[in-house]
């Protein structure tokens, strides 16, 4: 296991449709996500999705506009994913033709190829939230098959 934690963050964000917003990636598997990415030394994990989102695909986003959607953790490289809900933003989503080639819209329930399982699940996981934070420790590819998936649900009422 990689001795350093990674810390990513990003948005899921919904037009007032209900469509998810993807964003595919310019190099390598060129693969539909999410907007967001690493975080950098002294950060907050929504500075970081801010900073992306703006990079990303110049949109602007505002703290009080959002809510943490869930905490993901992937141990076989401990990395943590924070996700930010939101449904206003500041400005047209544009990819900035260096790290996203392309954005769009699309349903919860006909999201476009090639995407990663682990993007599915945060979106669906989004898009069923009322207000709680999911907690999930995820399995990837690296690890055994005998590792399961642990999923928490944080409400108000648990603080």
């Amino acid at each position: 296991m990689p001795s350093k934690t990674s810390i990513r963050a990003g948005f899921v964000i919904f037009d007032d449709a209900g469509k998810v917003l993807l964003v595919r990636h310019a190099e390598g598997k060129r693969k539909w996500g999410l907007p967001g990415g690493r975080q950098r030394e002294g950060e907050a994990a929504w500075e970081t999705a801010i900073r992306e989102c703006q990079e990303e695909i110049q949109v602007a986003m505002h703290p009080a506009d959002f809510a943490l959607s869930g905490i993901y953790y992937l141990s076989g490289r401990n990395t943590y994913v924070f996700d930010f809900k939101i449904t206003e933003w500041e400005g047209t989503p544009v990819p900035d033709g260096k790290e996203i080639a392309e954005v769009g819209f699309f349903l919860v329930d006909k999201l476009p190829e090639p995407i990663s399982k682990f993007t599915v699940q945060r979106i669906r996981d989004a898009a069923h939230n009322r207000g709680d934070v999911v907690l999930r420790k995820q399995q990837v590819k690296s690890e055994s098959n005998t590792a399961k998936e642990t999923v928490y649900r944080l409400s108000e009422y648990d603080m």
